[in-house]
């Protein structure tokens, strides 16, 4: 016998979406106000057509919504949620624009953002997981890129302040990256500069080994061979709170 006081069961919309990165920072849109969920932030995409692959038809929302042409590579993650109104099963495909800048054909506004800033953003529930695995597998990276960096901007503007000239930025060599390359008078310094946001992990010349030394030796033989000054190897340590500046940190024998 039928049970007539059950529900039907709601049908499940298959929708696909694209996580595009330009260099560190990934592509966000924000719904338009009439539709449901609108003003929540998600990823470029949509429904599924009859007679669709799911690469076919981000590759057609992505055109109708952000004018762009894009190559879709492989699948990131797929999750199922149910909204009051729909059940849906989502599925994100990495992707990477070959043709066009996007425009803002259908949505309310769209942003570039870092991982570490999606929770700036209300975004449609069913991405959370999204975001999640985001985090996990580009996050961390991307937050050592820009901690790095802000280190650096903070050791060249203290050189700066005390009469050094700064000669390079992040120094390609044959053996490795030199953060800074700095003058005064007839001392040439290479700079190792290493940044911590907090001291859990100890000191941060603590991670300037043995074989970073040698490293940076070789570096500053290979730029300053024809050179005639005196070279000296610094390690500039970057906190929250300040700077610790370590003059001679090691001779040329490391």
């Amino acid at each position: 016998m039928k049970n007539k006081s059950a529900k039907p069961q709601k049908k499940t919309v298959n929708v696909v979406a694209a996580l595009i990165f330009e260099g560190d920072k990934f592509l966000i849109c924000q719904r338009p106000p009439q539709k449901a969920r609108g003003l929540l932030w998600e990823f470029v995409g949509g429904k599924i057509e009859p007679g669709e692959t799911g690469p076919e038809a981000l590759a057609r929302e992505c055109c109708e919504e952000l004018g762009i042409t894009v190559s879709v590579g492989k699948e990131f993650i797929t999750v199922k949620h149910q909204y009051p109104d729909v059940r849906v099963k989502l599925t994100v495909y990495l992707a990477s624009i070959v043709a066009g800048r996007p425009q803002l054909l259908e949505h309310a506004a769209m942003k570039w953002i870092y991982p570490s800033q999606t929770a700036e953003y209300s975004f449609c529930p069913a991405d959370k997981d999204v975001l999640k695995k985001i985090y996990s597998v580009y996050g961390k990276r991307t937050d050592k890129l820009k901690t790095g960096k802000y280190g650096e901007r903070k050791a060249a503007s203290y050189l700066k302040r005390r009469g050094y000239k700064i000669l390079e930025r992040n120094l390609h060599t044959p053996f490795c990256e030199v953060d800074l390359v700095a003058a005064r008078k007839d001392v040439m310094v290479f700079c190792e500069v290493k940044t911590r946001l907090n001291e859990n992990f100890g000191s941060p010349a603590e991670a300037v080994d043995e074989r970073r030394r040698f490293r940076y030796i070789r570096a500053a033989k290979y730029y300053a061979a024809r050179k005639d000054v005196t070279v000296r190897f610094d390690v500039i340590e970057v906190f929250p709170n300040g700077i610790n500046h370590i003059e001679n940190a090691y001779g040329e024998d490391g």
